[in-house]
């Protein structure tokens, strides 16, 4: 089901399942997410939880396989709307599955502040072990935003010269994702965006905090282009402690986590 919200600059639509994002629109209607083209890329802005990234080779517990996926599965469930405002949509899940060995309950908030977009996710362990999680943010940027215009009329810009080569400006074309992912670890940077190059328009990501930013698209820009900040990556092995950034979440301990978009458009 889907749910809205909107002020005098955005307008959101948020989708129960996943508690997803799935349109952000600007006072003069500027469109600012994917739209989910399945034969492209299927989402618009997912969370990743309990873990980023793939698990190639799967993973286990106790000595028990476990079945995975990529990015964990809060993204695929239903969440249940439990607030609702204006300016304000919160969602919650409980998890209690055969996927996951530990039960866990996920709050996704979506609130409006001004031209700001602030998600924030909060887990919760219900079980009584310490559980391991990551948790990272998949959002899909329009690109272009602006109708009429190509990939390569952007770039990202950097708070600081943190881009490849240590400059701050990323320009966009086409092959930079040829071989996949862009990852950066350990930026110093508040923030990135996706900016036009000749206007100035922007769609800011709030990055301080996260030890890891994945810039994603697929090779050609096909209309979009992800900026990922995430709390944990990818690794090597079968046990989910050993991957980068994972925490050890105690019994009843929560796990916060918020990014904040920002239309300056």
């Amino acid at each position: 089901m889907l749910y809205e919200m909107e002020n005098e600059d955005l307008h959101v639509t948020v989708s129960s399942r996943g508690a997803e994002l799935w349109a952000l629109e600007g006072a003069d209607d500027t469109a600012c997410l994917w739209d989910a083209r399945p034969e492209v890329w299927p989402w618009h802005a997912p969370v990743c939880f309990p873990w980023c990234g793939a698990l190639e080779d799967g993973w286990s517990h106790g000595g028990h396989p476990v079945p995975a996926g990529r990015h964990g599965l809060v993204r695929d469930l239903e969440h249940t709307l439990v607030e609702q405002s204006a300016d304000r949509l919160r969602f919650r899940l409980r998890y209690d599955g055969p996927d996951w060995p530990w039960p866990f309950t996920f709050e996704t908030v979506h609130a409006l502040e001004g031209t700001n977009l602030v998600t924030t996710c909060t887990a919760v362990n219900d079980s009584p072990e310490p559980m391991p999680v990551q948790l990272g943010f998949h959002t899909g940027l329009r690109c272009p935003f602006t109708p009429g215009r190509r990939a390569e009329d952007y770039l990202v810009r950097f708070q600081r010269p943190e881009a490849p080569g240590s400059v701050d400006i990323l320009p966009l074309s086409p092959p930079l994702f040829t071989g996949d992912t862009v990852c950066l670890a350990g930026l110093t940077s508040q923030w990135l965006q996706l900016e036009e190059r000749d206007t100035g328009r922007a769609l800011r990501l709030w990055v301080e905090g996260y030890p890891y930013v994945l810039l994603w698209s697929q090779p050609g820009l096909p209309g979009f282009l992800c900026i990922e900040p995430w709390s944990g990556y990818i690794g090597p092995g079968r046990d989910l402690t050993d991957r980068p950034g994972t925490v050890l979440l105690p019994p009843g301990q929560t796990f916060s986590r918020t990014q904040r978009l920002t239309a300056l458009l």
